[in-house]
């Protein structure tokens, strides 16, 4: 027992020396005194460099003998957790495979699985992944490089960051904490968005609107151009006549989720009529514009637009909202198209970066693509709400609601894998109530 202390001693040791040499390597690269002050010092990551250090002489043996090692289960001295390691061989390489126990099981896709490969030809290790949440998308991948590695960053499957130089081998890098790849990558990874700080409060704000909209889902019917007007009663969106279906399409859905921040406020719904109005002026001079009557092509924009402006509005009174103060455009990873946002394949991680930047907040998208023929036009043609959030257990929820149901984000990307969404914000508070629709629709069956 006292030999077995002394190794893990000494191999903190030599550890700790590593790093530093490392550091001194990425000073003299970078020639920026404070590097070390610049990583996040609450960073918190499941760890397995101590278990991989103690199994560093079973991934480096010969390869006629890694067929013969067996699974097995050992303690992490590091974090107090369980840790499997395990060797599979598959199309002409080994993958050693280090895994966290979490809750009793020990699941491949978890927060700090390591996947390390080897090549059974010539026997160098020559990449490996490590996860960084429960989305299998979600990875760093290392790629040895001549006299060093390249990183490579995937967040729910858009790959954010690519060739990141780092000047150490994946030969070396195996042994290594995640902290040392943290440290050598930083200089361009923003690693504080892959690992933010908690809000409890600003989050809890979208997770009770979750909760409240999954609530009243059942009560809800479909109608297609379905509204409520100011009164609360029934309409349709077109012309604000009077809506026997009495329920909503996704666009009165969307303004009936918004007012559940709109009416606490006032004691009243938004307008019809004002939400329909259309911002000519104010959009790029495009095709579009010359259609607007026979196609009303960008509806599913200025309704969201003007449902954000509305409620903007209530916090900057005398002040006319503008789009900029609504519109989501910032975003690193993919540029802003005017009247247009960003494409849906990207919209997974554009929530997830807005959850991080902007917790507190629920968005309203309009789907937009090429759309009809005679002319083909940009065409807003759908309306959805996103309420992104991060759980206490550091999960994250990208909540997509779309015309009075609930859908996973995964399906709803599908389906407009090929489109465009452009997002308006809206600010959420503890006061978020949703209109009642028994107590304003009107029923003349009930009054009877």
């Amino acid at each position: 027992m006292e030999r077995k202390l002394n190794k893990i001693k000494s191999a903190a040791v030599r550890g700790r020396q590593f790093v530093l040499r490392i550091l001194l390597v990425v000073f003299a690269f970078t020639g920026i005194a404070e590097y070390a002050g610049a990583f996040n010092q609450n960073f918190s990551f499941p760890e397995t460099h101590f278990v991989r250090r103690e199994t560093t002489h079973l991934m480096r043996a010969p390869i006629s003998e890694l067929d013969g090692q067996r699974p097995m289960i050992t303690d992490c001295f590091l974090t107090g957790r369980r840790i499997q390691y395990q060797v599979v061989f598959d199309s002409g390489f080994y993958y050693f495979i280090f895994i966290n126990e979490r809750a009793g099981s020990f699941p491949m896709v978890s927060a700090g699985t390591y996947v390390i490969r080897r090549d059974a030809r010539s026997g160098v290790f020559d990449q490996m992944r490590i996860f960084l949440n429960n989305d299998p998308n979600s990875f760093v991948r290392v790629i040895a490089q001549p006299n060093g590695s390249k990183l490579e960053l995937s967040l729910f499957n858009s790959m954010i960051y690519r060739n990141v130089r780092m000047p150490i081998t994946i030969d070396r890098l195996i042994t290594e904490p995640f902290e040392t790849i943290i440290r050598l990558s930083d200089y361009i990874v923003n690693w504080d968005i892959i690992f933010p700080f908690y809000n409890e409060t600003e989050n809890r704000f979208v997770m009770n609107a979750v909760r409240a909209i999954n609530e009243k889902l059942p009560m809800l019917n479909d109608s297609d151009d379905g509204a409520q007007a100011e009164d609360g009663s029934f309409v349709f969106i077109r012309n604000s006549e009077p809506n026997p279906a009495r329920g909503f399409n996704c666009s009165g859905f969307a303004k009936w989720v918004a007012d559940g921040v709109f009416y606490p406020r006032t004691n009243r719904l938004m307008d019809v009529d004002a939400l329909r109005v259309k911002n000519l002026l104010e959009r790029r001079n495009t095709l579009s514009l010359l259609f607007e009557d026979e196609r009303d092509p960008l509806f599913g924009l200025d309704w969201t637009r003007n449902i954000a402006m509305t409620i903007f509005e209530l916090d900057t009174p005398g002040r006319r909202a503008r789009f900029s103060d609504v519109d989501v455009r910032n975003f690193p990873y993919e540029v802003y198209s005017p009247d247009i946002g960003f494409s849906v394949g990207n919209l997974k991680v554009l929530l997830y970066y807005l959850a991080v930047t902007s917790p507190g907040y629920m968005y309203l998208g309009s789907v937009n693509g090429d759309f009809g023929r005679n002319p083909v036009l940009r065409q807003h043609y759908h309306v959805a709400v996103f309420l992104p959030y991060i759980c206490p257990q550091g999960n994250f929820y990208p909540v997509v609601f779309e015309r009075n149901i609930r859908r996973p984000i995964e399906a709803f990307i599908r389906r407009n894998a090929t489109e465009f969404i452009h997002l308006v914000r809206i600010k959420l508070d503890e006061n978020f109530t949703l209109p009642d629709i028994s107590f304003f629709a009107d029923d003349d069956s009930e009054e009877e």
